[in-house]
């Protein structure tokens, strides 16, 4: 009778969260003042110093834990054909609310904080043709330039000589010190971890994710390595409290492509030209094939190699986990969903040093 009660009530309470959260997502600066620069920063340096020390992800460990828990739940359903009714429906909504809490108070609502690009001076993330043609041809140019300084030969690949854990301690590195547009992005404590996920990350098209609740970035170790800082320094941008994907793609590019180390700024300008290719094909796939072909051999090839990599795990599921994630994102006050990491676009154009 006392877990009953008890699950009503926090069923009840899940009703007010959500009629709260949709009050907070108007209040973007009480969000960036209270939340963001305020309790989130604690909550944070306290989950990498509890958790990032361990070898293994902790965060891994906790999904497959409620993928069983939920699993068994299901299963338990069947068995008593959803009898008593009211108790499985509390059960099922004390649960709901736990899990909504913890994720808005230990991360998620940074959703609702500011605009990144309203905190550096950029007026707005809009662009013509002209301008994301012109930005195209700035950092295809930056490419093959540091292809160049690499390789010393345009038809080679770039092949990164580090090995991943040395990466997350060199990302680490290049956020310590990392200050753009007095913007400040750095923090001192890493919690970045090899995914124990990486294969089903894989087959679900994922280069890694930030755990909510335990403030860890996974990585999928799987990935070409080419992409690996980058990638790296994306979910690291996520630490930090930014939640928008396009924003921790602009951060992930900066904290790349600021670093004294060449491959990290290869492994940046690449996804930068990556995005922007992409964009350019959205209206004018003959135009795109002429600015491809203008990439030095070497790095198509990097390129060429990131495809092959993710058509080797392709499979008739993967749209249903991209098109879960598109809703996700679309709940949490990003419109435009899984595209909202094209968007990372209108920062390259726009970025006051053009």
């Amino acid at each position: 009778m006392k877990d009953y009660i008890t699950n009503k009530i926090l069923s009840a309470f899940l009703i007010l969260q959500i009629v709260f959260v949709g009050f907070i997502s108007q209040k973007s600066e009480w969000v960036e003042k209270y939340y963001s620069n305020g309790i989130y920063p604690v909550i944070s340096r306290f989950l990498r110093k509890l958790l990032g020390w361990i070898p293994i992800s902790i965060g891994d460990i906790l999904y497959l834990l409620l993928i069983f828990i939920i699993v068994r739940w299901i299963w338990l359903l069947i068995l008593t054909h959803i009898s008593p009714f009211r108790e499985h429906l509390y059960r099922m909504g004390a649960f709901l609310s736990i899990v909504f809490f913890a994720f808005h108070m230990l991360w998620g609502f940074n959703y609702y904080r500011l605009p990144l690009y309203e905190r550096m001076g950029i007026s707005n993330l809009e662009y013509t043709q002209e301008a994301l043609i012109a930005t195209s041809q700035q950092h295809i140019n930056k490419l093959n330039g540091i292809h160049q300084l690499i390789v010393q030969n345009d038809s080679v690949a770039v092949e990164i000589p580090y090995k991943r854990r040395k990466i997350y301690k060199m990302a680490s590195v290049e956020y310590k010190d990392l200050t753009i547009d007095s913007l400040d992005f750095h923090f001192k404590r890493k919690s970045i971890k090899n995914s124990l996920l990486s294969t089903i990350l894989s087959y679900m098209g994922f280069s890694g994710y930030l755990n909510p609740f335990t403030g860890e970035s996974q990585v999928n170790k799987k990935i070409p390595k080419s992409i690996f800082p980058y990638t790296t320094c994306h979910e690291m941008a996520h630490q930090l409290g930014y939640a928008s994907e396009d924003e921790a793609n602009y951060i992930g590019y900066l904290a790349c492509t600021n670093s004294e180390d060449i491959y990290f700024r290869y492994s940046g300008e690449l996804l930068a030209v990556r995005y922007l290719l992409f964009n350019i094909a959205q209206y004018d796939k003959d135009l795109y094939k002429e600015n491809y072909k203008k990439l030095h051999v070497g790095v198509r090839k990097n390129i060429q190699r990131n495809h092959d990599f993710w058509d080797s795990y392709h499979n008739p599921l993967e749209p249903f986990f991209k098109r879960f994630y598109d809703i996700y994102l679309k709940a949490n006050r990003q419109k435009t969903g899984i595209q909202s990491y094209n968007e990372m676009v209108g920062y390259l154009v726009n970025k006051k040093d053009n």
